[in-house]
């Protein structure tokens, strides 16, 4: 069943957006009386419309149900090149990643500036909600800046880790490290295709990040991304 994100205004009165009306009477063409899932503020009711012109429904219940993870995962993501952002994005949501930040790396090949900034963070969230109602989220993931690395400070969590093709640790030490994430806050960095400096690697290891490997093949940005994720939210959901 199709579900919409929606939201309570200061009056209490329930707000859903024009595109998703639009989607409901254009797209899937509902009729009345069919119904549909809508998430109020993290509230999941089943309503069913009851006029297209103008559009109205009615809540015939609420659900019991919570698609969450258990814990917080925080994927910073190093910008790559391309469209792998938008993919990278979308996948995340799919696994339960809690919030995405975006990072202009040294070896970001695309950068976003302060110029487009606004309208490309307009553009993910919208993959946000998308893939967000697709996997019936309870909540949106949360995506609202792009940072330079050295930013990577402000963003603490009861668990930091950064993926490092050259760590000289082992899958058995991320195992050890897996087996501790349910219930916590988890930051992850993964690198653009260049990978990361030095330099980077230092300051996130100064700030309390843990290295880690993700085994003895090189990946490419976007596999390593839904390579921890996957792993982290089975750790997380087990």
């Amino acid at each position: 069943m199709q579900r919409y994100f929606a939201t309570y205004d200061k009056f209490k009165n329930i707000i859903i957006n024009d595109d998703d009306i639009f989607h409901i009477k254009k797209v899937m063409r509902m009729k009345i009386n069919e119904c549909f899932e809508l998430n109020i503020d993290g509230d999941i009711c089943l309503c069913k419309i009851t006029s297209l012109n103008p559009f109205e429904y009615e809540i015939l219940s609420k659900k019991d149900e919570n698609h969450e993870l258990n814990g917080y995962i925080r994927l910073l993501y190093c910008l790559p090149k391309g469209e792998k952002t938008d993919l990278v994005i979308q996948k995340a949501v799919e696994l339960g990643v809690n919030e995405i930040v975006l990072i202009n790396s040294t070896r970001s090949i695309a950068k976003i500036t302060k110029e487009n900034k606004d309208k490309k963070i307009e553009r993910f969230n919208k993959i946000i909600k998308e893939a967000s109602e697709q996997s019936k989220r309870t909540k949106l993931t949360k995506l609202e800046d792009v940072i330079s690395f050295k930013e990577i400070v402000n963003y603490k969590a009861d668990i930091s880790l950064i993926a490092y093709e050259n760590s000289t640790n082992t899958l058995c030490d991320l195992n050890h490290v897996l087996n501790q994430v349910s219930g916590k806050s988890v930051n992850v960095i993964i690198g653009a295709e260049g990978g990361l400096t030095k330099e980077e690697v230092e300051l996130a290891l100064n700030d309390g990040y843990q290295e880690i490997t993700l085994g003895k093949r090189i990946l490419r940005s976007e596999t390593a991304c839904f390579y921890i994720l996957s792993l982290l939210s089975f750790f997380m959901d087990k």
